[in-house]
């Protein structure tokens, strides 16, 4: 595997120097979110009001983090704000909070995976809002807003009634204490087991025995999964923690709706994603991607990935051939993945004509090694056909590609001998 080998040695230096680096990210950087936000309601002690529990985690690894001389450590300087309005337009909530993150030269080799988590509370009445978050790294001078709907029902005008539900990374018990800890991006993609947490409130004087319905719905309202759990409901407020499992997922968005048997209304609902993590950003059609990988896998493998009968099938294929050529799999980056897709996606843009950029002979070249050292371009030399020569010093390889058509599509003179490749 020579090629998939120099591929990694060429990604590494490529992947983790702009983010500890004074100065903007260079411009094929592929941006990923600085932070994810999860808003949930419970019933508050106050029955005129609930509780927002807002829980806000911040990347690190795509904060700027610039060098401070006095110190010699490096810091990330960031602000967020909250604003909720109500029904009537009207500013209820308005919250600053700087933060400023400190790290050493020993933590930015761990920075890329760490994360920060924060939860705002606020108390409200019933009604519909509109939260918007605003985040601001100073460093960079970026600023970036997210807007949700927020609906903030009354608990107490019901028999049964139930909060948000809150999506589970991690579930416990020690010494017959529960721990969880909250899933905040909505992404189950990563997740080995779905467990969920939420309250249901008992408004009434008596236990309640009660069948609690849940369902998993898709695209076009298809229900995907549905199962029930049997409560003894008492008086106050029940916490429910339940796994919800056998059901295999593909990549996109679901609904989970949960009702009580025998009544007309849903008692609480959330949407979640499914996709892989650190996928990178440009790989919209699974598909095309699999196909794309030509310069990197076998034909038997691609094969493979593509034989697969299931979409969910296909997707485990797909990432576990990347996973397997993870250089440093302990780590939540896959650099070869992004660095083989980036390349993929600036081939698309420079050298697509009649076929797809990364299909043509530039394209080939630049996915495998990367750009050149230097190029040779003659494009109206009287004595010849227009034609390009590209240098790699560093590997000591010359590429020639000439255009026979003179339409732009130019064409590798000696091709690149691989058993992956054909000659074309």
């Amino acid at each position: 595997m020579r090629l998939l080998l120099l591929l990694i040695l060429i990604a590494l230096p490529l992947c983790g120097y702009s983010q500890i680096k004074d100065g903007p990210k260079p411009f094929n950087q592929e941006e990923k979110p600085s932070f994810f936000i999860d808003p949930l309601v419970f019933r508050g002690k106050d029955s005129t009001k609930a509780r927002l529990d807002l829980y806000i985690q911040i990347q690190l690894g795509n904060l700027m983090f610039k060098r401070n001389l006095e110190t010699e450590k490096f810091e990330a300087s960031v602000e967020y704000n909250v604003i909720i309005k109500d029904s009537k337009e009207q500013i209820v909530v308005n919250a600053t909070y700087p933060e400023k993150f400190i790290a050493g030269d020993v933590d930015l080799k761990t920075l890329a995976s760490g994360t920060e988590f924060r939860v705002k509370q606020f108390y409200l009445p019933a009604d519909i809002y509109k939260l918007e978050f605003i985040f601001r790294d100073k460093n960079n001078k970026q600023e970036t807003t997210k807007e949700l709907p927020l609906i903030v029902q009354d608990f107490n005008n019901k028999e049964l009634t139930a909060s948000s539900i809150m999506i589970l990374t991690d579930y416990k018990e020690e010494e017959g204490k529960k721990k969880i800890t909250p899933l905040i991006s909505s992404n189950i993609g990563e997740l080995r087991d779905l467990y969920v947490f939420y309250e249901i409130y008992n408004n009434s004087e008596i236990s309640i025995p009660s069948t609690i319905v849940y369902k998993i719905i898709g695209d076009r309202d298809a229900v995907l999964k549905e199962g029930t759990f049997s409560y003894l409901l008492t008086p106050g407020t029940n916490q429910k923690i339940e796994k919800l499992s056998g059901f295999d997922y593909t990549t996109g968005t679901y609904n989970l709706v949960i009702t009580s048997k025998g009544t007309d209304y849903t008692l609480t609902e959330r949407t979640f994603d499914y996709k892989w993590d650190n996928i990178p950003m440009n790989i919209k059609d699974l598909d095309a991607a699999i196909s794309q990988m030509i310069y990197i896998a076998d034909p038997d493998q691609i094969s493979y990935i593509k034989s697969a009968t299931t979409n969910a099938e296909k997707e485990r294929r797909f990432m576990k051939f990347w996973k397997d050529n993870d250089p440093n799999p302990n780590t939540v980056k896959n650099e070869t993945m992004e660095e083989y897709y980036r390349r993929v996606r600036v081939a698309t843009e420079r050298y697509s004509q009649y076929v797809e950029g990364w299909r043509t002979d530039m394209g080939m070249v630049y996915i495998i090694y990367g750009d050149p050292s230097n190029i040779e371009r003659h494009p109206f030399n009287s004595d010849s056909r227009p034609y390009e020569v590209w240098d790699y010093y560093d590997i000591n390889k010359q590429f020639i590609f000439v255009d026979y058509t003179g339409f732009g599509d130019y064409r590798l003179v000696t091709p690149i001998w691989d058993k992956r490749f054909k000659v074309r």
